[in-house]
């Protein structure tokens, strides 16, 4: 009989993730736009987030996984849609079942496709299909209808998408951050199908995905036509996505695990509404917060659905 192997402990307090954060112009507006998604608005969570200088008012959409927070600025937004090849924070996907066909009724919402052909796109005849729009403000958007769907429900918020000039620094410092190994890399996507989805003309990628939990982070490297390699340097009222939090169970720990890797908090921990955060910059500079919940927190990434179908996190590499 075979020993069973006995493997290290994860050696960080990552729970998941718990919000991606999208700049609108306006709440209301993007409110009702979002509303075909079957998000549910948190009523009581409108948060003050922990910016130096412009004060925002948010409001947490939230689906069995995760939360999609909107955050209208206290100033002017600046309308800069991000490109399909980034580099940045490119899309949130949405998941639901074929016969919702909520696409559609993003488009009859006022949203601009993105994808061309004949949307949302067979890629490979799982069925699964793929669509990408932006909204009234120019944030891209994903779509993934699903024959049937793993998940109970209307929606799901299947991914948050980075896209990248270097995917290698990406993962490895994912990795690191995460404590977990991507479950999935792939070195070369192309065809006339991912040319439909993404509306670029000879498109090729390479990615990789990480399982988190309740949601997964997914990084493309566009190749051709390449992501370009400068920083992303957001001004706080861009509309677009702007930030995503990481739940952790132990705010403090993780600060003091992550100085040990030379990545600082680039601001002071705040507290308040049953939540404490702390924000960082990754290697593209895109920005992400580390957040610890109480049970004051109406929105804990523990009373979210994790995705089970998808492969375990790997054991931790770092």
């Amino acid at each position: 009989m075979k020993d069973t192997p006995i493997h290290p402990k994860p050696i960080t307090t990552v729970l998941g993730i718990h919000h991606a954060t999208l700049v609108v112009s306006d709440l209301a507006r993007a409110r009702r736009f979002y509303a075909p998604t079957g998000l549910i608005p948190c009523e009581l969570e409108v948060w003050q987030q922990s910016l130096p200088n412009s004060p925002a008012a948010a409001l947490l959409l939230k689906a069995p996984n995760g939360c999609l927070e909107l955050r209208a600025c206290s100033t002017n937004t600046e309308a800069k849609p991000l490109p399909v090849i980034g580099p940045g924070i490119t899309h949130a996907c949405f998941q639901a079942p074929a016969q919702s066909s909520l696409y559609r009724q993003l488009i009859a919402g006022g949203a601009d496709p993105v994808s061309v052909g004949e949307p949302p796109i067979d890629l490979n005849g799982a069925g699964v299909r793929y669509a990408y729009a932006r909204d009234p403000d120019g944030a891209m958007f994903e779509v993934e209808e699903l024959d049937e769907p793993r998940f109970t429900g209307p929606i799901w918020l299947a991914h948050i998408a980075l896209a990248t000039p270097d995917i290698d620094r990406a993962v490895l410092f994912y990795s690191q951050l995460l404590g977990v190994q991507p479950y999935s890399r792939v070195n070369k996507i192309v065809g006339p199908r991912f040319d439909e989805v993404t509306g670029l003309s000879s498109v090729r990628i390479r990615a990789a995905w990480f399982n988190v939990g309740n949601m997964v982070l997914e990084f493309w490297e566009f190749v051709q036509p390449r992501t370009p390699s400068h920083a992303v340097n957001r001004s706080q009222n861009q509309v677009g996505y702007d930030e995503f939090a990481i739940e952790v169970a132990d705010l403090s720990w993780e600060l003091n695990r992550l100085e040990g890797l030379g990545l600082s908090s680039e601001t002071a921990t705040v507290a308040g509404a049953g939540i404490s955060e702390a924000r960082f910059r990754d290697p593209d500079g895109n920005e992400f917060t580390l957040v610890q919940t109480t049970e004051d927190a109406e929105t804990r990434v523990a009373l979210f659905q994790p995705m089970h179908w998808l492969p375990a996190p790997a054991w931790p590499v770092v």
